[in-house]
């Protein structure tokens, strides 16, 4: 398992509802999330803010099936 204060600190991003909705995905779901999971939710955080904000909203869609897991995930 990847540092938890590492993917903390990731989480930390250039907008509050970004920080608001990746924390959630953090606290909730990565502990007891399949490693597919937490290896996309790794790799989001590594996205540029534009580019996670518009998987987010729904105005982009990834073409990884885990990502798409992730972002349902936050959405609920």
């Amino acid at each position: 398992m990847e540092d938890m204060h590492k993917l903390l600190w990731s989480c930390r991003r250039g907008t509050k509802e970004l920080d608001i909705l990746t924390r959630k995905f953090l606290d909730c779901h990565y502990p007891s999330a399949e490693p597919e999971l937490k290896r996309a939710f790794e790799f989001m955080l590594n996205m540029q803010d534009s580019e996670l904000y518009a998987l987010l909203i729904g105005s982009q869609k990834s073409h990884d099936q885990y990502i798409n897991k992730v972002i349902e995930c936050i959405r609920e």
